[in-house]
Protein backbone atom coordinates (compact mmCIF):
# COMPACT_ATOMS: atom_id res chain seq x y z
CA UNK A 1 0.00 0.00 0.00
CA UNK A 2 1.59 3.43 -0.37
CA UNK A 3 1.76 5.57 2.62
CA UNK A 4 -0.25 8.19 1.55
CA UNK A 5 -3.18 6.28 0.22
CA UNK A 6 -6.59 6.57 1.45
CA UNK A 7 -5.47 4.59 5.02
CA UNK A 8 -1.96 5.79 4.69
CA UNK A 9 0.11 7.94 6.78
CA UNK A 10 -2.31 11.55 6.26
CA UNK A 11 -5.68 9.10 7.87
CA UNK A 12 -3.46 7.36 10.57
CA UNK A 13 -2.63 11.43 11.69
CA UNK A 14 -5.92 12.72 11.06
CA UNK A 15 -7.27 9.58 13.58
CA UNK A 16 -4.89 10.08 16.33
CA UNK A 17 -6.09 14.17 16.12
CA UNK A 18 -9.64 13.00 16.01
CA UNK A 19 -9.31 10.57 18.58
CA UNK A 20 -7.20 12.64 20.81
CA UNK A 21 -10.00 15.97 20.68
CA UNK A 22 -12.67 13.36 21.56
CA UNK A 23 -11.03 11.24 24.69
CA UNK A 24 -11.27 13.32 27.55
CA UNK A 25 -14.91 14.06 26.61
CA UNK A 26 -15.75 9.83 26.38
CA UNK A 27 -13.08 8.96 29.00
CA UNK A 28 -10.73 7.23 26.65
CA UNK A 29 -7.19 6.34 27.08
CA UNK A 30 -5.79 8.66 25.03
CA UNK A 31 -2.64 6.59 24.31
CA UNK A 32 -4.97 4.07 23.36
CA UNK A 33 -6.52 5.97 20.99
CA UNK A 34 -3.08 7.46 19.50
CA UNK A 35 -1.96 3.27 19.07
CA UNK A 36 -5.48 2.21 17.46
CA UNK A 37 -4.55 5.33 15.31
CA UNK A 38 -1.38 3.83 14.18
CA UNK A 39 -2.29 0.01 14.28
CA UNK A 40 -6.15 0.31 12.81
CA UNK A 41 -5.38 -0.19 9.40
CA UNK A 42 -1.78 -1.06 9.09
CA UNK A 43 -2.25 -4.65 8.07
CA UNK A 44 -5.05 -3.54 5.07
CA UNK A 45 -3.82 -5.73 1.94
CA UNK A 46 -5.49 -2.58 -0.17
CA UNK A 47 -7.18 0.42 0.13
CA UNK A 48 -10.16 -1.43 -1.09
CA UNK A 49 -12.81 -3.37 1.03
CA UNK A 50 -10.81 -5.17 2.91
CA UNK A 51 -12.69 -6.82 5.75
CA UNK A 52 -9.89 -8.80 7.48
CA UNK A 53 -7.13 -6.30 7.99
CA UNK A 54 -9.25 -5.12 11.57
CA UNK A 55 -8.87 -8.85 12.54
CA UNK A 56 -5.09 -9.15 11.20
CA UNK A 57 -4.25 -5.96 13.06
CA UNK A 58 -5.65 -7.50 16.24
CA UNK A 59 -3.62 -10.22 15.60
CA UNK A 60 -1.08 -9.08 15.20
CA UNK A 61 -1.38 -6.83 18.37
CA UNK A 62 -1.51 -9.99 20.32
CA UNK A 63 1.45 -12.35 19.05
CA UNK A 64 3.66 -8.67 19.96
CA UNK A 65 2.46 -8.89 23.40
CA UNK A 66 3.10 -12.50 23.46
CA UNK A 67 6.51 -11.86 22.17
CA UNK A 68 5.78 -13.98 18.93
CA UNK A 69 6.85 -11.28 16.27
CA UNK A 70 10.64 -11.07 15.73
CA UNK A 71 10.38 -8.68 13.14
CA UNK A 72 8.48 -6.24 14.83
CA UNK A 73 10.99 -3.55 15.64
CA UNK A 74 11.95 -2.87 19.88
CA UNK A 75 9.81 0.17 20.20
CA UNK A 76 6.60 -1.15 18.92
CA UNK A 77 6.94 -4.21 20.96
CA UNK A 78 8.10 -2.59 24.16
CA UNK A 79 4.83 -0.06 23.91
CA UNK A 80 2.79 -2.64 23.24
CA UNK A 81 3.72 -4.65 26.10
CA UNK A 82 3.84 -1.52 28.05
CA UNK A 83 -0.14 -1.19 27.77
CA UNK A 84 -1.80 -2.77 31.20
CA UNK A 85 -4.20 -5.95 30.17
CA UNK A 86 -7.09 -3.22 29.98
CA UNK A 87 -5.28 -0.72 27.35
CA UNK A 88 -4.50 -3.72 25.68
CA UNK A 89 -7.73 -5.35 25.12
CA UNK A 90 -9.50 -1.93 24.37
CA UNK A 91 -6.47 -1.54 21.40
CA UNK A 92 -6.95 -5.18 20.28
CA UNK A 93 -10.78 -4.98 20.40
CA UNK A 94 -11.39 -1.74 18.65
CA UNK A 95 -8.76 -2.75 15.95
CA UNK A 96 -10.43 -5.95 15.52
CA UNK A 97 -13.92 -4.67 15.51
CA UNK A 98 -13.37 -0.76 13.70
CA UNK A 99 -15.13 -1.60 10.16
CA UNK A 100 -17.79 -3.70 11.19
CA UNK A 101 -19.31 -3.36 14.53
CA UNK A 102 -21.32 0.24 15.38
CA UNK A 103 -21.24 0.75 18.86
CA UNK A 104 -19.65 -0.69 21.84
CA UNK A 105 -19.57 -0.18 25.84
CA UNK A 106 -15.88 0.06 26.36
CA UNK A 107 -15.22 4.07 25.90
CA UNK A 108 -11.93 4.06 24.80
CA UNK A 109 -13.21 1.59 22.12
CA UNK A 110 -16.22 3.62 21.10
CA UNK A 111 -13.37 6.76 21.20
CA UNK A 112 -11.50 4.89 18.91
CA UNK A 113 -14.51 4.57 16.27
CA UNK A 114 -15.32 7.40 16.51
CA UNK A 115 -11.94 9.21 15.50
CA UNK A 116 -11.95 6.49 12.63
CA UNK A 117 -15.49 7.60 11.59
CA UNK A 118 -14.72 11.63 11.58
CA UNK A 119 -12.23 10.77 8.54
CA UNK A 120 -15.10 9.19 6.35
CA UNK A 121 -15.25 12.15 4.00
CA UNK A 122 -11.78 10.65 2.70
CA UNK A 123 -14.28 8.70 0.40
CA UNK A 124 -16.79 10.68 -0.23
CA UNK A 125 -19.23 10.68 3.16
CA UNK A 126 -19.95 13.65 5.76
CA UNK A 127 -19.53 11.67 9.29
CA UNK A 128 -22.88 11.06 10.56
CA UNK A 129 -23.34 11.65 14.47
CA UNK A 130 -25.83 9.52 14.63
CA UNK A 131 -23.76 6.41 13.33
CA UNK A 132 -20.62 6.84 16.00
CA UNK A 133 -20.87 5.81 19.62
CA UNK A 134 -20.55 9.43 21.17
CA UNK A 135 -22.25 11.28 23.55
CA UNK A 136 -25.22 13.36 22.28
CA UNK A 137 -24.11 17.00 21.41
CA UNK A 138 -20.72 15.71 21.42
CA UNK A 139 -19.89 15.84 17.44
CA UNK A 140 -21.25 19.02 16.56
CA UNK A 141 -21.23 20.43 12.68
CA UNK A 142 -18.68 22.62 13.72
CA UNK A 143 -16.42 19.26 14.60
CA UNK A 144 -17.53 17.31 11.61
CA UNK A 145 -16.81 20.37 8.99
CA UNK A 146 -13.80 20.39 10.94
CA UNK A 147 -12.60 17.22 10.45
CA UNK A 148 -13.63 17.22 6.81
CA UNK A 149 -11.84 20.30 6.48
CA UNK A 150 -8.44 18.74 8.34
CA UNK A 151 -8.86 16.03 5.69
CA UNK A 152 -9.56 18.15 2.48
CA UNK A 153 -6.43 20.13 3.01
CA UNK A 154 -4.52 17.02 3.34
CA UNK A 155 -1.47 17.67 6.42
CA UNK A 156 -1.91 21.47 6.27
CA UNK A 157 -3.95 21.78 9.23
CA UNK A 158 -3.06 23.21 12.17
CA UNK A 159 -1.24 20.31 13.84
CA UNK A 160 -0.41 18.22 10.64
CA UNK A 161 2.84 19.02 10.10
CA UNK A 162 3.54 17.66 13.69
CA UNK A 163 3.87 14.36 11.78
CA UNK A 164 7.02 15.47 10.60
CA UNK A 165 8.40 15.63 14.07
CA UNK A 166 6.70 13.19 16.06
CA UNK A 167 6.60 10.34 13.40
CA UNK A 168 10.21 11.23 11.21
CA UNK A 169 8.07 11.47 7.85
CA UNK A 170 7.71 14.22 5.02
CA UNK A 171 4.48 15.49 4.39
CA UNK A 172 5.31 16.45 1.03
Amino acid sequence: MHPWGLHGLAHWWRVRHNGLLVADAMGASARVVTLFAIFHDSHRNDDGADRQHGPRAAAWLARVRRGQDADCCVVTSDTIRALDDGEFESLRVACELHTGTPRHDDPTVAACFVADRLDLSRVGFRPDPRRMPAPAGLLTDAVIDAAMERERVGLRWAGGAEIETVWGVSRD
